[in-house]
């Protein structure tokens, strides 16, 4: 059992490298376009490949995909080390959410995979925006002045001012509107990832079904345990 599960583990890791140098090459190829409301922030097409381990090979592929982007950004990036860590946690919150989801259909629904699918955007969209929300608010109030010693938020605050041409009537309405249109920059960037990836993994699967034994794992997790459930109904 040991050796039969041997390869299908070196392909997951495999995949996870293929698609990691895959998102490092879109950063290096600047592969993102700024959010209007929040110029700062930059929504970022690097995530397509981390989407696809993720429906191709699985959750380990896909965490050890970010793990070497992370990597790969914190050697390359002018952000780092802040800017890498908010993107991994933005990338693995979802990852979760997306695993949760499956779960939840596994043991719960029916329906193939577009329910299938819709579980898990939803769970990981809802656990991105949740943790994001969290964290910006630690980064803007604390980690800004405590660890930097930058006003992150009164610069967020000028940045969204000057971008939608309002003024607010006081920092915590600032605050407010910051991480609301914080959060809508986090659904967007999930769907920019999650939606080409989910449209992409159905031809690539079949090609190499045609070619080896390899199944995607977004079938033989959620979508067969689905049909199995059914038949032995």
């Amino acid at each position: 059992m040991a050796q039969k599960n041997r390869p299908r583990s070196t392909v997951t890791l495999a995949g996870g490298c293929v698609f990691a140098a895959l998102a490092a090459v879109l950063t290096l190829a600047r592969a993102a376009i700024q959010y209007p409301p929040i110029p700062y922030l930059q929504i970022d097409f690097a995530e397509i490949p981390i989407m696809i381990s993720f429906f191709l090979f699985g959750p380990l592929a896909a965490v050890v995909a970010e793990v070497i982007h992370w990597l790969f950004l914190n050697v390359t990036g002018s952000d780092a080390p802040l800017g890498p860590a908010i993107k991994i946690v933005a990338v693995l919150s979802t990852l979760f959410g997306f695993w949760l989801g499956s779960l939840a259909y596994t043991r719960l629904g029916r329906g193939g995979s577009a329910v299938a699918l819709s579980i898990m955007f939803a769970v990981g969209t809802l656990l991105r925006v949740a943790v994001m929300t969290v964290a910006n608010y630690v980064i803007l109030l604390y980690v800004g002045p405590v660890f930097f010693g930058a006003d992150y938020m009164s610069f967020a605050k000028t940045v969204l001012q000057s971008a939608l041409h309002w003024e607010f009537s006081s920092d915590a309405a600032a605050l407010f509107w910051v991480l609301m249109f914080t959060a809508l920059y986090n659904v967007i960037n999930l769907l920019v990832g999650a939606i080409p990836a989910g449209l992409i993994v159905p031809p690539v699967a079949r090609a190499f079904k045609s070619i080896t034994t390899f199944d995607a794992w977004l079938s033989r997790n959620v979508i067969r345990a689905d049909v199995t459930k059914q038949t032995k109904l």
